[in-house]
């Protein structure tokens, strides 16, 4: 008959037998595996975010500190020239004042509300 084909499924003849039971436990072998790795490779993870943090952290510092002393070196060298400068450029921390201007000044541009008593 000219419908025969549709009476039967074509996935049957595709997957089935042991072909179907070789696929579906390696499947769930990969899967159980993933979730058993997953917890190692999340600490993995965040052990190697530790370790970047801290070490930004004191590359940081030291370039910080280097900076600072080249700027002191100049403000040294430069007594002969009496142009006017900012004050953020003849100072020694220079990061460190600019740095505390700024919070200074995000302090500043916070907005205060009112409570009112009947609202919740």
């Amino acid at each position: 008959m000219i419908y025969l084909q549709f009476q039967r499924s074509p996935m049957q003849t595709r997957i089935s037998g042991p072909r179907a039971w070789l696929a579906m436990a390696i499947s769930l072998s990969l899967i159980c595996l993933s979730l058993f790795l997953l917890p190692f490779v999340l600490l993995f993870g965040a052990i190697t975010l530790g370790c970047l943090v801290l070490f930004s952290r004191v590359y940081m510092a030291r370039q910080v500190a280097k900076f600072n002393q080249a700027q002191a070196n100049a403000h040294q060298h430069d007594h002969t020239t009496e142009e006017p400068h900012s004050h953020v450029y003849n100072s020694v921390n220079i990061v460190r004042e600019s740095n505390a201007r700024e919070t200074h000044r995000m302090r500043q541009q916070g907005r205060t509300f009112e409570h009112k008593e009947d609202e919740h």
